[in-house]
C-alpha cells in the first residue's frame, strides 16, 4: 500500500510541476510566492515585464501595449519567438532590485551569474480583468477602477547545456497598468446641472469636466404639469442610460451628440479618445416638475432629473457591475 501511494505522489508531482533533465531542478525557477508583475518605465524598457525574488528575476519582454491597442480585447495569445517576445531567468550574484533589470545600461553589480532563456514556440495568454472599488451607500462616492494584465506562459521550456526545465503552464502574475476614477458630478454647487440639453437626437444630455451621461428620453416624456410626486421611469433597452468618460476636459453638447465613440481632432494628437463606456442594465429615471413663480415674465416648468439604484455594465465585463443609489442632475427649464 505504502508503494502505491509512493508512486501516486511520484505522478501527480510531475503533472503538477515542470520537469527537469540536469543539474538545476524545477524549483529553482519557482516564483509563484509572487503574484504581482512589475514593468519597466526607462526610455527603452517599456516592454519589460518582471519578477524579482532575493538575487532572482524572471523577465518578460513583450509589446503588450500593440498586442492589447484595441481596447475591446478580452483575451489574447501570442508565441515566444526569442525576439519581440522573451522569456529569461536570471540568478545573480547578490540581492538585486529594478535599477538592475531596468537601467540601460546594465548596473555592473551584481553580476549575472547564471541565465537561461525559453526557447522558442511557448505561449504568452495576456487577460484583460477589471477590479473595482466604491462606497454603495454613498450617493456621492466615486467609483474606482482597476485594470490588469494578466499573464500566463504555456508550454514553456528553459533549456541550457546542463538544464531542461519545462511547464505546461505557469501563472506569470498582473500587471496594473491603468487607474481610473468615475466621478459622476453632474450637480453644481447651486443643484443646478454642469450642463444639460434636449437638442440632440431626443437625448437627455448632461455633462461635467470630462464625463457626459446620455438618457433616451425625449420631451414627451417628461410632466406637462407639476408634480406632487416623481414620475418614475424604468431604464429598458428602449430607453436607455449610458455614462461616459473621454480624456481631456472641455467636451461640449455638439461632440457628444454628433460623435458616439471618439471625438476628432485637427490632428492626431488632439482625438479626445473615448476611455470609458458604461450601459445601465437596470434602475430609474425620477423626474419632478414645479412652476416658476417669477417676478416679470411667464413662468415655465422646472425639471428635476435623477437616477436611482441605477446599475452600470461595461460590455466586454459582464461579470463586473457597480449600482449608484442616487445619480443627482440637477434642475433645468
Amino acid at each position: 500500500m505504502k508503494k502505491f501511494l509512493t508512486a501516486i505522489t511520484l505522478v501527480a508531482t510531475i503533472l503538477l510541476s515542470s520537469c527537469n533533465d540536469g543539474d538545476l531542478i524545477y524549483n529553482d525557477i519557482d516564483f509563484s510566492a509572487q503574484n504581482t508583475v512589475s514593468k519597466c518605465t526607462n526610455p527603452g524598457t517599456e516592454k519589460i515585464f518582471y519578477k524579482i525574488q532575493q538575487q532572482e528575476a524572471l523577465i518578460l519582454q513583450i509589446d503588450v501595449e500593440n498586442i492589447m491597442k484595441d481596447p475591446t480585447l478580452k483575451s489574447v495569445q501570442t508565441q515566444i519567438d526569442g525576439q519581440s517576445t522573451s522569456l529569461e531567468y536570471r540568478k545573480y550574484a547578490d540581492k538585486i532590485d529594478s535599477q538592475n533589470i531596468c537601467n540601460i545600461p546594465s548596473l555592473p553589480f551584481p553580476n549575472v551569474i547564471k541565465s537561461i532563456v525559453a526557447s522558442p514556440g511557448g505561449t504568452v495568454n495576456i487577460d484583460r480583468n477589471l477590479n473595482l472599488r466604491y462606497d454603495s451607500s454613498d450617493p456621492q462616492a466615486s467609483v474606482f477602477l482597476t485594470y490588469q494584465y494578466v499573464f500566463y506562459l504555456l508550454n514553456i521550456n528553459f533549456v541550457d547545456e546542463q538544464t531542461n526545465i519545462k511547464y505546461d503552464r505557469m501563472f506569470f502574475g498582473t500587471n496594473n497598468y491603468q487607474e481610473t476614477k468615475l466621478d459622476f458630478n453632474f450637480v453644481n454647487q447651486d443643484s443646478r446641472s454642469a450642463f444639460a440639453s434636449y437638442s440632440c437626437q431626443e437625448q437627455f444630455f448632461a455633462l461635467s469636466d470630462k464625463e457626459a451621461l446620455v438618457i433616451d428620453l425625449t420631451q414627451e416624456d417628461l410632466p406637462r404639469d407639476s408634480t406632487q410626486t416623481p414620475l418614475i421611469l424604468p431604464i429598458t433597452q428602449q430607453r436607455k442610460v449610458s455614462f461616459k468618460q473621454y480624456r481631456r476636459t472641455g467636451i461640449n453638447l455638439d461632440q457628444v451628440c454628433q460623435y458616439p465613440g471618439d471625438i476628432p481632432g485637427t490632428s492626431q494628437a488632439t482625438i479626445n479618445t473615448l476611455l470609458e463606456l458604461w450601459n445601465a442594465t437596470s434602475g430609474e429615471i425620477h423626474i419632478s416638475a414645479t412652476w416658476t413663480q417669477p417676478i416679470e415674465g411667464e413662468r415655465q416648468l422646472k425639471y428635476d432629473i435623477s437616477l436611482v439604484n441605477t446599475v452600470f455594465n461595461k460590455d466586454i465585463f459582464q461579470e463586473v457591475s457597480f449600482t449608484k443609489p442616487i445619480i443627482e442632475l440637477g434642475e433645468f427649464y
